[in-house]
């Protein structure tokens, strides 16, 4: 996927995040970009919305508020309807910070491109979520990821009711219910109600099975669910010591489960976290 910010009428870049490689000459795919945009504006009174060309799928977004151009251009694989939406994100990103005053926007760059630099790192951050997304392809890989997530829960649940006297699951518990008091005012619980249908109750444990991925973001439950359990087994670590811990987990059966399952657990990239997470102080 590689960005293109552009001033519309000039042509001038004012930013460019390639991360693909391009045989030609940046400036010239830039020049090209635009002519291509205005010529369309002229002769069918609208602009671009999406091409095929050079083996690439193309995506423009104008902002006529700010006479802004957004282009994208990924691999022809790629829905045009996903790269327009994450073109969108950026465009609305990009506008927040630097163009939301709009009357003012025309001076306020000045021809001076380097002030735009620093958004690279937040176009960074998208494309590592929106890559990251990608692995979790299908809705049953989704439910494949929930299984597995409410089966770690599970054992776990079953180290603190198996091994441990009472002072010590009332301890754990209360940590457990203390993390989970405030849940619904996260923001991130916020941003995917869906996450408000995972519960905790001692003894009962916990329940993950009911998000519907149709309703959230798959990436954002997977990765809150994730640090759900990171922050339980150092819970249960730091209560417990990391050898009793780990003396526990084995007699409990979760390396076994872990290695049972190895070939499903690496294919959706979870074998090495929750081995480390369990084997490692």
């Amino acid at each position: 996927m590689n960005i293109w910010v552009m001033e519309s009428d000039s042509g001038i870049t004012l930013l460019y995040k390639p991360y693909m490689d391009f045989p030609v000459n940046e400036d010239l795919v830039s020049g090209l970009l635009t002519a291509l945009n205005q010529f369309t504006i002229v002769e069918f009174k609208q602009g671009i919305d999406s091409i095929e060309m050079g083996g690439l799928r193309w995506v423009y977004i104008s902002d006529k508020d700010t006479n802004l151009l957004f282009i994208a251009a990924d691999a022809k694989e790629v829905s045009g309807d996903i790269l327009r939406s994450r073109l969108d994100v950026i465009r609305h990103t990009f506008i927040q910070q630097y163009a939301n005053d709009k009357n003012r926007w025309k001076g306020k760059w000045a021809g001076n491109v380097e002030i735009y630099q620093p958004f690279e790192q937040v176009i960074d951050e998208y494309y590592t979520q929106w890559k990251q997304a990608e692995r979790i392809t299908t809705v049953a890989e989704f439910f494949d990821i929930l299984g597995i997530f409410q089966q770690i829960l599970n054992l776990v649940i079953n180290v603190i009711e198996g091994h441990l006297v009472e002072k010590r699951k009332d301890a754990i518990y209360e940590k457990i219910e203390e993390t989970f008091s405030n849940y619904s005012n996260m923001e991130v619980v916020k941003k995917n109600p869906e996450l408000s249908k995972i519960t905790f109750e001692r003894k009962i444990g916990f329940n993950i099975i009911n998000i519907n991925p149709m309703n959230s973001d798959m990436y954002a439950v997977e990765k809150h669910i994730i640090n759900i359990i990171r922050h339980i087994v150092e819970i249960f670590k730091h209560y417990i010591g990391y050898y009793t811990s780990l003396k526990y987990f084995v007699e409990e059966n979760i390396f076994d489960y872990l290695l049972s399952n190895f070939s499903l657990l690496n294919d959706l990239n979870l074998f090495t976290f929750l081995l480390q997470l369990f084997l490692i102080k």
